[in-house]
């Protein structure tokens, strides 16, 4: 009798034992459909973020190239506002007289001088600006023009009379030009040093840097023109002088 009972219940046991296999089969299963999903979704959350990386890196590279050409359009605008200036107090005048010509007419005397560096003779001219404006953008076209002399002259005069403008900076790189135009190194490296030092805030201060590299390199100084070039690229990674500067110290290494 227990045997027929025993043999009886054996099937309702396989029975059971088979519903509860399809259940783990199934509960496998599902488990196995949700980690795929999972990973899917992972792998799409990967890509939106490489995505998001790159627009971020674009958008940055955006910034600095607006940051650079704000910053020459200030330069730019300095410029032209100095130039109006001169051309408002022309009109006030003398209309129809250039800047050169206006300064022409109000020489009282010319003093011949000797230019050292070159020997040559030139004219220094006594003449008198009304602003500071006029007086900075004349040394400026005198520069231009190529009379370097000269333009050192009313350079200096400018800071004379204006030691702290937001053009003194300006004025004093300028002249730190005119002495390396004129294979003057040292004094080109002594005249800009003093610019980053007491302009440290000044718009030439990037160009101060280049230069006084630029003057090092020429008196053989090149471990003094890789730690300029260095120091510039540290201190001042947005310049517009910036991707020079990167040149010239692989040029160097």
């Amino acid at each position: 009798m227990k045997k027929a009972f025993v043999i009886g219940i054996l099937p309702f046991i396989f029975v059971a034992c088979a519903q509860d296999n399809q259940a783990i089969k199934q509960s496998i299963s599902s488990l196995n459909e949700e980690i795929i999903n999972l990973q899917k979704s992972i792998a799409d959350m990967k890509v939106n973020v490489d995505e998001l990386d790159r627009k971020i890196s674009v958008n940055e590279e955006k910034i600095n190239t607006n940051s650079r050409a704000i910053a020459q359009v200030r330069n730019d605008m300095s410029y032209v506002t100095n130039e109006v200036t001169i051309m408002k107090n022309m009109l006030e005048t003398e209309p129809k007289k250039s800047v050169l010509e206006k300064s022409s007419l109000n020489i009282e005397k010319t003093q011949p001088k000797n230019d050292t560096a070159s020997g040559n003779q030139v004219i220094v001219i006594e003449d008198n600006f009304s602003d500071k404006s006029s007086l900075y953008s004349y040394a400026y076209e005198l520069y231009k023009s190529g009379k370097l002399f000269e333009s050192k002259s009313k350079f200096e005069e400018f800071l004379a009379l204006y030691p702290y403008d937001d053009l003194s900076d300006n004025a004093m790189y300028w002249i730190g030009e005119i002495y390396y135009s004129n294979n003057e190194y040292q004094k080109a490296v002594d005249t800009l040093t003093t610019l980053i030092q007491k302009y440290p805030d000044g718009n030439k201060v990037p160009d101060a840097y280049l230069k006084i590299a630029l003057a090092k390199k020429e008196m053989g100084d090149i471990a003094g023109a890789k730690e300029t070039l260095n120091k510039l690229i540290e201190l001042y990674p947005d310049s517009e002088v910036i991707n020079t500067a990167k040149s010239r110290l692989k040029e160097l290494e």
